[in-house]
């Protein structure tokens, strides 16, 4: 059972966000070299990944059982762990994470929580991910920018800085929000749930994806102060598959994470 409710988590998979959050925490590492508080963060971080990873299969037991490339990462889906074990498990999962949280300030513990709750809003009733436009706004939030604040308010401070590269992760987040649900399109689509590429079709959906990741790595650029660059990687993103989109950014909010350390 515990094997179950491990893979439950789908820690691997989540390991992109659990980045983001990373990335706020080591560019203000420098400033506040409290290791015990970033132990905390990491901690509880991993912990929120794993919470939002863990309900949202719970809830996704209709659309997970008869989509072969999602049932096998379902352990509810397959049979390998109940649905009320998995309820628990991840209700346990949430707590402790708070907990950890609860060491550090008032406004990351605020954070924290409010990542919990939104998280919670997505998969859960009211389902937030299967009502249009709501799913990839609030996915945005709780999978984009709120795990890299949450890592950025260690010292205690949003900078203006922080707060365009967590713009720049929102954008992404919504991308990569259009590109799973293009993904589960036609198990979807059986389940009839009315998500946003549901809603407004395929074709549209993919050329959003473009649009929110062309943004996102503008942003990083300007940020950097590569203004002429700009253009250019838009129109670049156009021609490139998800993967070489996905390098770009990472590439880019490694610069930023290296621009802080260096003090540049």
């Amino acid at each position: 059972m515990l094997r179950a409710v491990i893979k439950n988590t789908r820690i691997i998979d989540g390991k992109s966000f659990i980045g983001m959050g990373l990335l706020g925490l080591v560019m203000n590492l420098t400033y506040n070299p409290n290791f015990k508080g970033a132990f905390m963060v990491l901690i509880s971080l991993i912990l929120y990944v794993a919470y939002a990873f863990a309900v949202n299969n719970c809830f996704d037991v209709d659309t997970d059982s008869i989509n072969p490339l999602k049932r096998n990462k379902n352990p509810i889906a397959n049979g390998e762990l109940g649905f009320r074990m998995g309820i628990l498990s991840s209700v346990a999962i949430a707590v402790l994470g708070i907990l950890f949280a609860a060491f550090l300030s008032y406004g990351e513990l605020l954070i924290y929580v409010s990542m919990i709750m939104l998280a919670t809003l997505y998969s859960a009733p009211p389902r937030l991910k299967a009502q249009p436009i709501l799913d990839v706004l609030s996915h945005g939030i709780f999978f984009g920018a709120m795990p890299f604040l949450y890592g950025a308010y260690f010292d205690g401070v949003l900078t203006k800085y922080e707060v365009a590269i967590g713009a720049a992760l929102l954008f992404y987040s919504f991308s990569m929000e259009l590109r799973n649900h293009l993904e589960d399109y036609e198990s979807d689509l059986k389940a009839n749930l009315k998500t946003t590429p549901i809603v407004i079709g395929k074709s549209l959906s993919e050329k959003l994806v473009v649009v929110f990741s062309a943004l996102s790595i503008a942003l990083l650029l300007a940020v950097l102060d590569v203004p002429f660059g700009v253009l250019g990687v838009m129109f670049l993103g156009v021609r490139v598959n998800y993967r070489t989109l996905d390098a770009v950014v990472v590439f880019l909010l490694i610069l930023h994470a290296l621009r802080t350390l260096l003090g540049a």
